[in-house]
């Protein structure tokens, strides 16, 4: 009797556990959608631990289509901007002669040579049609960096460091003005190949600060937007 009653509590606790997690993934199934806002409000900085592209143009609608973006609906900088850490893409209001696309889903490799090839393909059929676009990426966890430009078409710059094993994984061009000066690693280099080059004192490694000093240089830093008086009074768009 005693053994048929622990047999038939224990069968009652693996009940309750699989009806409890049943429970909590129908759930997870039924949240609410995120409430996307419309009502316009001021720009807000990014940069820290994301992608984004900044191209010349304010046609939105071509970047869709260039980018694929599917989803696509009008948001203003609070929902954009969080959609864009999450799951999706924000083409932001236009600021000066550029438009920027942000979003994490642009490193959905954790930075890997595919997503800087893919995103070099992505640029290069941008700048054709709007003479430049611009790609640059920074997440201090892995210690990923890159900053990237197409000029009518065709790549003239990438640099891509993942501090997380020591690398390059793409390096491409001359260095461009904003890089002037600066010993930047380079383990794709002939002089790699040498032990003595990785004991160099002034070898200069990619850091988050350097990539928005050189967003500055080339375009926009998005660090700064809140300080700009020259971003277009209109919503963004979303998309996936």
């Amino acid at each position: 009797m005693k053994i048929l009653l622990i047999i038939a509590i224990v069968a009652f606790i693996f009940l309750s556990i699989w009806i409890a997690k049943r429970n909590n993934v129908t759930a997870q199934f039924k949240k609410e959608p995120k409430l996307i806002l419309t009502e316009k409000d001021t720009p807000i900085d990014f940069g820290y631990k994301t992608v984004w592209i900044a191209v010349k143009t304010n046609d939105k609608k071509r970047i869709i289509e260039i980018l694929d973006l599917k989803n696509t609906q009008q948001a203003n900088w609070k929902s954009g901007i969080e959609i864009a850490y999450n799951e999706g893409v924000f083409i932001t209001p236009q600021v000066g002669q550029w438009t920027l696309v942000v979003g994490m889903r642009f490193m959905k490799n954790g930075g890997s040579l595919k997503d800087v090839n893919e995103l070099e393909i992505k640029l290069n059929q941008l700048s054709l049609e709007f003479g430049e676009a611009q790609s640059f990426g920074t997440h201090r966890v892995v210690e990923y960096h890159h900053w990237m430009k197409s000029v009518k078409g065709k790549t003239v710059r990438i640099y891509s460091y993942l501090g997380e094993i020591g690398e390059n994984n793409k390096v491409f061009g001359e260095p461009t003005k904003a890089e002037k000066g600066l010993n930047l690693f380079n383990s794709l280099s002939k002089e790699a190949a040498s032990d003595s080059y990785w004991e160099q004192e002034d070898l200069v490694y990619a850091d988050e600060e350097l990539v928005m000093k050189i967003a500055e240089e080339w375009s926009i830093n998005p660090t700064k937007l809140s300080q700009r008086n020259d971003v277009n009074d209109e919503l963004g768009i979303i998309g996936n």
